[in-house]
């Protein structure tokens, strides 16, 4: 048990076991199953109720919604209906069109709408995976291509062999064409948006990309997993998609189709804007499940582009930057497993937690910087159980260490009240005050000599058993036993800030326990005992004292000698004690079996019946100590019992 402790003890243990921990957590970061996605999302989801921007007041999401549907019927509308909205929106920048057209209608319906559509910096929509969707004819790949991005290199985009395009004569009107799809995260939440899609080999742009090309006359380069748009290198994940920066919900500049139809409204409001018109009639289905709620698809595309605008795209904090934060939670962590209060240490865990969210949403407002906070928990959870499952067991093997080591000297409840203490022991050796006592037989030779060697040792046994039991009620702890002497020590391991009272308290039941010990034999028995005590008090040095592979917990220094000497004086002292009563002459007690130094005399002269007997010359020092007898028998038995430290401790 001695070795198992030491070994859960080890630092470097518990150490690997976390940098174990944080290498599987950070592992899953690069290579997370659906479910594990899914949940890292929701977890970060809500850092977008912290954004205060707007979107920028240049986009304009002219909408389709349910006014305009009253107004105008059910969708879908007339195409001459559409074309003279469009025809309104003329001083328009650029105009993203996010409806496909992919169905023919009539002739002249068509013509017009294409016919205005000619004159319009206007941008075509067009689905990968809608009911229309078919492979495309050399004419329609033709007009993919003129629409394609120039500049990609071993990029890895989603992939389509077929596209819902407009039908002609709409198709031929378009200056360029885009893109209209969004793809969902794991759980089905849009979050991402891709910047392009191969179709056959042309890698196509979707709506906002093009949008930004047609209106800034920049270009779109993908190589490999790098984007760069003008001189702007894009944060893009490895499918070359953009992390959207989502803004409040309807903090946006809407304008209705029918108040675009209206016949007051001024063509002028929509001049220098970026447009996009779009549907979000509920029954077009054309809402899309985002972290701030369902939004109409288009508003997808216009959050894409106004983060270009306002320069807030998201950079996920992924890779070494993501290692590093792991690094930095272990780090915290490990200094709160050396937190040997458990309600400090599980308050240092909930400021943790809450840190983590914190600097989320820190690095989100701050520096655009995106740390899924899924990962950071999941590891301090980890490392929480863990470490606290470390702390057990270290804990449990170092209760049973105490509580061997100390099980035999202090009584049971004293042991499990060194264990719940055992943070404040200091086991290694200490100088403070004592109290000793020290107990042996008077004249026990003959009893030696008398007794068969089997009988003699159950006598002691008996003997030493009621002697602990006095000694461990005052908090004593037992050091050792030699030959037929007892050494008891006060105030260690446990403090004990009355440890002169507790020993002497502790040497007159001991006297008490003689007495009834001996009243199982009669008078002239050698099993009959008598015994002398010595206890003193005083600085001394106590802790594990001996060899490496062999110590025990005891005290050394003065205190220790002078307290056996007061025991050997015993015997001469009430010799001469009795003598004198015999004589006549006045003593205030009957004998002396306890003598005690001048400091434990101090500590309790006004609570114990003490008499003094005499200046001693003690064996080992130069100059004569006073001596005081301890009345034991003066202290009724029931009154010690009361007063037994043991009585508070069960």
């Amino acid at each position: 048990m001695h070795s198992s402790f030491h070994l859960l003890r080890s630092q470097w243990r518990l150490w690997l076991l976390l940098l174990g921990l944080l290498l599987a957590v950070f592992l899953l970061s690069l290579r997370p199953p659906v479910m594990v996605q899914a949940l890292s999302s929701a977890l970060s989801d809500d850092f977008y109720t912290w954004n205060s921007r707007s979107y920028p007041d240049k986009l304009v999401f002219v909408d389709v919604e349910n006014t305009s549907v009253q107004a105008y019927g059910r969708w879908p509308w007339p195409r001459s209906l559409v074309a003279e909205g469009l025809a309104k929106m003329h001083q328009a920048e650029v105009i993203g069109v996010d409806i496909a057209f992919a169905e023919p209608t009539r002739p002249e319906e068509d013509q017009q709408l294409a016919e205005v559509i000619s004159g319009l910096p206007a941008i075509g929509g067009s689905f990968l995976n809608g009911p229309q969707a078919r492979l495309l004819n050399e004419s329609a790949y033709g007009r993919v291509l003129d629409s394609s991005l120039m500049q990609v290199s071993e990029a890895q985009l989603i992939e389509s062999q077929q596209l819902e395009l407009p039908v002609s004569p709409i198709l031929e009107a378009y200056p360029v064409l885009s893109a209209l799809n969004i793809e969902p995260d794991a759980d089905q939440r849009f979050r991402h948006y891709p910047l392009a899609f191969w179709v056959k080999d042309a890698a196509y742009p979707n709506l906002g990309v093009q949008m930004w090309r047609m209106a800034r006359m920049q270009d779109l380069a993908l190589e490999g997993q790098t984007a760069t748009l003008g001189d702007r290198s894009l944060p893009v994940d490895e499918l070359n998609r953009i992390k959207l920066n989502f803004y409040p919900e309807g903090d946006y500049q809407r304008l209705t189709f029918a108040e675009l139809m209206a016949d007051d409204w001024d063509p002028q409001s929509l001049a220098g804007k970026w447009v996009i018109l779009g549907i979000s009639e509920a029954g077009v289905t054309d809402l899309r499940s985002t972290p701030v709620g369902q939004l109409p698809g288009p508003l997808v595309h216009m959050t894409f582009v106004a983060n270009l605008l306002d320069d807030s795209l998201l950079q996920d904090l992924q890779g070494l930057a993501l290692l590093a934060v792991l690094a930095v939670c272990m780090v915290i962590l490990l200094g709160l497993l050396q937190q040997h209060r458990t309600l400090l240490r599980f308050i240092g865990y909930g400021i943790l937690v809450a840190g983590i969210y914190g600097a989320g949403v820190l690095l989100y407002l701050q520096a655009d910087l995106w740390l899924e906070i899924f990962y950071p928990l999941l590891l301090v959870l980890a490392l929480i159980i863990s470490g606290e499952l470390w702390l057990f067991m270290r804990n449990k093997a170092r209760a049973d260490q105490l509580r061997s080591a100390f099980g035999s000297y202090v009584a049971p409840a004293l042991v499990e009240k060194i264990v719940g203490q055992s943070s404040e022991l200091e086991l290694g050796g200490k100088r403070q005050q004592l109290t000793l006592l020290f107990s042996d037989l008077r004249n026990f030779t003959p009893t030696t000599e008398a007794l068969e060697t089997e009988e003699l040792v159950s006598h002691l046994n008996n003997y030493f058993d009621a002697m602990i039991n006095a000694l461990q009620a005052y908090q004593g702890t037992l050091d050792k036993l030699m030959g037929d002497a007892v050494m008891g020590l006060f105030n260690a391991p446990l403090k004990d800030t009355d440890h002169a009272y507790h020993a002497c308290l502790a040497a007159a039941a001991m006297q008490h326990a003689l007495v009834d010990f001996n009243a199982d034999f009669p008078q002239g028995d050698v099993r009959r005992l008598a015994m002398g005590i010595g206890v003193n008090t005083g600085e001394g040095v106590v802790g594990n004292i001996g060899g490496q592979k062999r110590f025990n917990y005891t005290a050394i220094g003065d205190v220790v000698n002078v307290a056996a000497r007061l025991e050997s004086a015993t015997k001469e002292e009430n010799s001469k004690w009795k003598a004198a009563v015999a004589a006549g002459e006045n003593k205030p007690c009957a004998s002396v079996d306890i003598l005690l130094g001048e400091a434990t005399y101090e500590a309790v002269k006004d609570r114990l019946p003490c008499h003094f007997v005499g200046t001693l010359d003690l064996k080992g020092k130069s100059e004569g100590l006073p001596a005081w007898a301890l009345d034991w028998q003066a202290l009724d038995p029931a009154w010690l019992q009361a007063e037994a430290v043991s009585e508070d401790l069960r």
